[in-house]
This record gives C-alpha cells, sequence and structure tokens, in this order.
C-alpha cells in the first residue's frame, strides 16, 4: 500500500515502497453530520462514494487475471487508540469507468478481535504493530485487461453499527463523550494485500 501519490488517492504498487514510508488519515468520531449515510448496495456503480477511508489503485492490468478464493492483508500502522473497527473493500475499475464490487458486503473488523476472535487484544497506543486478516468474503471474478484493482480501507463509523471509540473498555459503554480526541492513524507502505489470482 505504497502512500506516495495524491492525497484522494493512492498506490496499489508490486515493489514495496521505502519502509517507513506513510500516509495520515484522521477520522472525527464525534462527528455524526454524516448520521443518515450509507455504502451503496449497488454491484456495479459510475462513482466510488467513500467515507473515513483511504483509496489504493493498481496500475491497469496488462493481461486478464482470474481471481478465486479469499485475500489475506496484513496492515502495518500506528493508531492513537486501543482499538478501532475497520471496513475493507476491493474493487475492479473496469477501463468504461465503471466500478465493480468484487465482494458484499464489505469485510469488517474489529482490530482487538483480529488476531483471536474469542478473546480481546487491545492495540498498543502509539505503538508500531501489524495486523494479519483473512478474508470471510470469498471472490472468484475474471478481472479484464486494463482493469484497475481498487482497495478501499477505511474506519467504521456507519449508523447502523456499533461505534467503537477506542477507549479499550467494553465498546457497549463506550459513548460519544469517549471520541472527544481524533482517531489517528499512520498506514505504512510495508502494509499488503495479497489477492489468489491466476493467469
Amino acid at each position: 500500500l505504497d502512500p506516495a501519490h495524491d492525497p484522494e488517492t493512492h498506490r496499489l504498487a508490486l515493489k514495496e515502497p521505502a519502509r517507513d514510508a506513510f500516509l495520515r488519515q484522521a477520522v472525527n468520531l464525534a462527528d455524526r453530520k454524516d448520521v443518515l449515510w450509507n455504502p451503496s448496495a449497488a454491484i456495479v456503480s459510475r462513482e466510488l462514494k467513500t467515507r473515513d477511508a483511504v483509496t489504493y489503485v493498481s496500475e491497469p492490468l496488462t493481461q486478464p487475471l482470474e481471481f478465486s478464493g479469499l485475500f489475506t492483508a496484513r496492515l502495518d500502522f500506528v493508531v492513537n487508540k486501543m482499538d478501532m473497527d475497520l471496513v475493507i473493500a476491493l474493487y475492479e475499475l473496469l477501463p468504461s469507468g465503471d466500478y465493480v464490487a468484487l465482494f458484499t458486503p464489505a469485510q469488517e473488523v474489529r482490530a482487538s478481535y483480529v488476531r483471536d476472535r474469542v478473546h480481546r487484544h487491545l492495540l498498543g497506543a502509539g505503538e508500531r504493530q501489524q495486523l494479519a486478516i483473512t478474508s470471510d468474503r470469498l471472490t472468484s471474478r475474471k478481472l479484464q485487461s486494463g482493469s484497475r484493482l481498487v482497495l478501499v480501507l477505511g474506519v467504521n463509523k456507519r449508523p447502523d453499527r456499533e461505534i467503537n471509540y477506542g477507549t479499550g473498555d467494553d465498546v457497549s459503554v463506550e459513548s460519544i463523550s469517549d471520541a472527544q480526541e481524533l482517531l489517528k492513524i499512520r498506514w505504512y507502505g510495508s502494509s499488503y494485500i495479497d489477492v489468489p489470482v491466476q493467469h
């Protein structure tokens, strides 16, 4: 996940960038002006509408690729909270400009349950750390030559979800009063996504 691009879109690169290269993301969990927003349920859309997310886009594919199976990801980051809820979505951006969702709904993960789905392991606030994620969403699609792969990596604060304010307390007893400090993340370029493809 190469941070070296423009402020809106970053690169899904085939080569790892400098290990300490990173991009900053800040999310105001106390800001509820987007309370009526929900992600599009469309499989194919002309526009990619995201909230509280960063987007990475690959170069155009030089040949068709068959994407079949579960993707994995290794996220290398620093965050100022003890927990966060992430959303990961993948799209094929067709040469026509249409976005095709490669699975739906998007993958949602609570960071403190990534290592163990039964026992909670809080994040180290202010520490550089890694999460290894395996998708729950099976995908099988032949990606066209000329298409781009698009990864959207976001923080979940949807109105129809329990909001994780990152204090480390039981999320069900947290309140918006715990959201006064912005959630701040550094996503390092040594983060990557591994997709199962065949030529």
